[in-house]
This record gives structure tokens, sequence and C-alpha cells, in this order.
């Protein structure tokens, strides 16, 4: 996303760091009704006593049936907001819908995405990227088995699993966000024990984040730096009553000191009563998975 940051050491990290909270959140409600989860993020390097970025997202998440995700985000010279709806199934979650929205100074880009199963069915970019000789075409195979970043909130965790096991991180993700194909893959680091501002207080999962650039890029860019890091790490922290974690910290370390996002507010509630209205505030979709 290009941004006022696009000429610093941090620019890379910063994006895919914004990217990482969206994707790094592993859910699956256990309790029938429908939960409610809101958490805002602070970025800022550890180095500076001021926050350059924070961050909102919000979802609504049934036991079965329609999901609906917002999330936001905005700082130094840039902004950003993506809305995800999909399906919750008993082994996980199909997107169906994605609108990712991104502006600086520049520029305001808009990004719609439509999908069925996993597939890519049409994708909408607004303005299209620039062409670039070294820039990896991005092809219908590299859109096939995928979600988009704001659904990638909401993935499986098995229900014998408890929500702060080691396994909770053994996943990949794979990530298609209108302009470029990825994938962040997990693995288990260590146990924390964190307390938020406004909710969560307790254990927290900690795993090693890598990001793997597949398409969209451009070979001779920034990723590289991005696959090189090794310092990536994303903080899982349980939502009360569900078989759901978020993140609750991203930490990576940049050409300019520790980037840290952090929650300041963590939190959820059930509400069973809504269980038989939760898909209708969305328009069923129609045959392609696109909502009408």
């Amino acid at each position: 996303m290009p941004s006022l940051l696009s000429g610093l050491p941090i620019a890379r990290p910063a994006r895919m760091a914004v990217v990482a909270v969206a994707a790094c959140v592993t859910a699956m409600p256990a309790l029938a009704g429908e939960t409610e989860f809101t958490a805002a993020y602070t970025a800022r390097l550890a180095v500076l006593p001021i926050n350059f970025a924070s961050g909102t997202l919000k979802a609504t998440v049934p036991d079965k049936g329609r999901y609906v995700v917002d999330f936001g985000a905005d700082g130094m010279g840039f902004a950003m907001s993506g809305k995800a709806i999909g399906t919750v199934y008993p082994d996980g979650v199909w997107p169906l819908s994605a609108a990712i929205d991104t502006a600086d100074s520049s520029e305001v880009r808009k990004i719609r995405i439509a999908l069925s199963r996993g597939r890519v069915r049409r994708d909408t970019v607004t303005p299209p990227l620039p062409y670039r000789p070294d820039r990896v075409p991005v092809t219908q195979e590299h859109k096939k088995g995928v979600i988009d970043p704001i659904s990638a909130l909401l993935m499986p965790v098995a229900k014998k699993s408890d929500t702060l096991e080691p396994s909770v991180c053994d996943r990949t993700l794979p990530i298609f966000e209108g302009t470029e194909r990825f994938d962040i893959k997990m693995s288990y680091l260590r146990i924390e024990n964190v307390k938020t501002i406004k909710g969560y207080e307790g254990p927290v999962v900690v795993c090693r984040a890598t990001y793997k650039a597949i398409a969209g890029h451009r070979a001779n860019g920034k990723p590289n730096y991005m696959e090189q890091n090794k310092t990536i790490e994303a903080w899982l922290a349980p939502i009360q009553g569900t078989q759901m974690v978020a993140p609750w910290k991203i930490s990576l370390v940049t050409g300019m000191g520790t980037m840290l996002i952090e929650a300041s507010e963590f939190t959820a509630t059930q509400n069973p009563t809504k269980h038989a209205d939760a898909g209708e505030a969305v328009a069923a979709p129609s045959d392609n998975g696109t909502p009408r």
C-alpha cells in the first residue's frame, strides 16, 4: 500500500504488519448464537513514545451462517479499511466477498473480490497498478484455494483443541488481496502472559510468522526483505466464550527499530438471541457466491 512511508525502510514492513493483523486471526466460535468481537490496536516503533498508526477490527460471527468482518486503520499519511462477508461452516469459513480501500497523499485505490469455495470468481482493482516489467503476473491458478485478508480473520481451531495449545500456530494462510498473492506461514514459539487496558488478561500463544511472495509483487522490489525477516511474531489471545484466537500483538524488526502493533482493547460478547437473525443483514449470495 503506497503511503508517505514509502521512502522509509519501514514502508514494506508497515504495510505487511497491518496486513498481518488482518491475516493472523484464527477463529471458530463454539457457542450457539452470535459472538461480537472488538479489538483496537496502536502501532509504534519501540524507540519512539508516539503512535504512528491505529486500527480497529469488529467481527460478528454466528456459530453457523453468515459472518461479517470490518477492519480499519490509519496513520502517517495513509488510511485503509476493509469489509468481508462469508459463511461459517463446521470446519472453517468460506468468504463470499471482500472490499478493501486504501488511500495516501497521492492516490486512492479500491479492491473488490468475489469468491466461491476458495476460488476467486471476480476481482477488480481501481485504479489498476501501473505496469512494471519485473512485476510477477497473477494468474488464475494463483486465485485458487485462497482467502481474502479480511476473511483471514476467521479460521478454524479444532473444537477438541485448547485455544492456547502450540498447534494453534500450525497453519499457512494463502492470501489474495487483489494485487498480490502471498502466504503467511506460522509456527509455535512460546507462551506469554499479557494484560490489555480494556478486556483480555492472561496467557497468549506466540507464533513466528514468515512471509512468502507468490505473485503480484515486483521481483526486484522489497518483498525480499520481508521474506528474509525472521523476526515477525504474532501474539494470539483467546476470545472469551469461543474457540477463537486473535492477534493481541504483532512485532517485527525493521531498519528503523522494532515495530509493535498492540491491542489496547480486546473484548467479546455473546448474543444468543441474535442467532436466528445472523444472516439477515446481508443479502443472499448469488449462484457464483457474490452478494446480490
